[in-house]
């Protein structure tokens, strides 16, 4: 069963998407179970007893802003998805940051909303889907592909990192980025392949990543990484 929160100041809306989230998760016959905060420290709060799945944040709120929030539950559980909700268009640049996996603008919730969550259950089911490296040390290794931050090809040599350890694999770099396009992967250099779930920003000639890491991107490609970065976390702009 899937964990579901939603926080948002305004206690009429909240029973509104409450109810619309429900109902959508329903027709997809997927069990869920929903809780609604009002504020966010009580999710805050909530957060470290409850490993939730999804949490959908309004990012204008009197205690504490979405933000605020946001860097919060990411301390505690970096695998909790977050869908931002909020009326200011302009802050979606302002939200990447915080790696959000969706932004849904309040005057649009309803339509937004359904592609938002089918894409969730979409990601949810691949998630946890591991992909396999055949190592130059002749170790087979399977790894977490939500765990890979980025792929490096050097001098004939693959090197896959994540943030908690990095292996060296016979695999050639075109081959992972075929099998990784469905998984929130893009190519941003010749030597690069990126999971944009770890993006933190986008500069004229490189990647930063959460961890303040990064990777440079081809000044060519860099419209492109852009604009998919953008489909990713919100698919319509």
């Amino acid at each position: 069963m899937l964990r579901i929160a939603i926080c948002d100041d305004d206690q009429a809306l909240l029973h509104s998407y409450k109810n619309r989230i429900k109902a959508l998760f329903e027709s997809k016959h997927v069990d869920a179970i929903i809780f609604d905060y009002t504020k966010g420290s009580k999710l805050i709060t909530e957060c470290k007893e409850v490993a939730f799945d999804l949490i959908f944040l309004d990012i204008d709120m009197p205690e504490m802003s979405g933000f605020d929030v946001a860097e919060k539950i990411n301390d505690i559980n970096a695998d909790t998805v977050i869908i931002f909700v909020t009326n200011e268009e302009q802050l979606v640049y302002r939200s990447l940051r915080y790696s959000p996996f969706r932004f849904i603008r309040k005057a649009y919730f309803v339509a937004e909303l359904s592609e938002a969550i089918i894409s969730f259950l979409d990601m949810y089911l691949k998630r946890n889907k591991t992909q396999v490296f055949n190592c130059i040390n002749g170790e087979i290794v399977a790894i977490n592909i939500k765990d890979i931050m980025y792929i490096e090809s050097n001098k004939h040599k693959v090197t896959v990192y994540t943030q908690k350890k990095d292996i060296v694999t016979k695999a050639k770099i075109g081959e992972l980025e075929e099998n990784l396009k469905d998984f929130g992967f893009i190519r941003v250099h010749i030597g690069y392949l990126i999971n944009m779930k770890y993006i933190f920003s986008i500069e004229k000639t490189e990647i930063i990543f959460v961890n303040q890491t990064s990777v440079p991107m081809s000044r060519h490609r860099t419209e492109q990484v852009k604009t998919e970065f953008h489909k990713y976390i919100r698919s319509d702009l």
